[in-house]
């Protein structure tokens, strides 16, 4: 049997050394660009703290999953230290990749296009309405109930706002969601068979893929969508605005044009004047 790791120590063994890889293969900008996915990464970690954090204390204090002895030091609202840590890194780790990856955060015509936007927000108010019925049919859908709506909202608003462009960028928005999410699925197989957290057979399906639980499959899938087409969507929207400033601003050959009076009209001559 694998040793029981801490929290810490996984991190320390699963999550850090990826981290670092990454952040070394990152591209390097121009200096926009590189402050604009900075501010993106930013914004993200902060909203994973807010959105996620009464979530997680939920499903603790529920019993969906718990934490081996000795593997947790400091808690915090019921959630462990490393799983705060977690938040970040799981943001930052799927952002890197995002951006190795590489993607096109240009604005294009039909970008705003309704049909996709209200399409998303369906979705997104279907899949809250759905998770939350799945809670009152068997105490067994706890957690995957919970995780379908707890992104339901997420969705709508994310594709409320661009559903143009990410209908029409799937692969890119695809590729960084599951890349990260497969790593994580890895790792978090072996923190389970080490005994680090355990999932309660009550509140899950008890369906799994090669000893995963499909909740938790689902649930770094979903993280990793969330933060991707955010920090997508971000710079998106940056660039919409830059576009959309252009516009307005008149150029200088324009302003110049502006400038330079109308030459004055051909006066007729006086009839009567007569030449000598």
């Amino acid at each position: 049997m694998l040793p029981t790791l801490t929290y810490l120590q996984f991190h320390l063994v699963f999550s850090l050394p990826v981290l670092g890889l990454l952040w070394y293969l990152a591209p390097r900008y121009d200096a926009v660009r590189q402050r604009r996915a900075t501010v993106g990464i930013a914004i993200l970690v902060a909203i994973a703290y807010l959105y996620t954090t009464p979530w997680i204390s939920y499903m603790i204090r529920q019993g969906a999953w718990w934490y081996a002895d000795g593997a947790v030091l400091v808690r915090a609202l019921s959630i462990p230290l490393g799983e705060y840590l977690f938040f970040t890194i799981q943001t930052v780790v799927t952002a890197f990749a995002l951006h190795l990856i590489g993607f096109d955060p240009t604005f294009r015509e039909g970008d705003f296009d309704r049909a996709p936007r209200i399409a998303g927000v369906v979705a997104g108010v279907a899949m809250v309405g759905g998770g939350l019925w799945l809670t009152t049919l068997d105490p067994s859908y706890l957690y995957l109930g919970g995780l379908i709506a707890w992104v339901g909202p997420v969705v709508a608003l994310q594709w409320a706002v661009g559903g143009g462009y990410l209908v029409r960028t799937p692969k890119m928005w695809l590729a960084a969601t599951l890349l990260p999410a497969a790593y994580f699925w890895v790792a978090d197989r072996i923190a389970i068979a080490m005994g680090t957290w355990q999932l309660s057979t009550e509140y899950t399906t008890g369906i799994a893929v090669l000893g995963l639980p499909i909740e938790e499959m689902l649930f770094f899938a979903a993280a990793g969508v969330m933060t991707v087409n955010g920090l997508v969507l971000f710079e998106w929207v940056l660039d919409w605005n830059d576009r959309r400033g252009a516009v307005a601003e008149p150029s200088p050959s324009a302003e110049a044009e502006r400038d330079v009076p109308s030459p004055e009209p051909p006066t007729d001559p006086d009839p009567d004047v007569v030449d000598d």
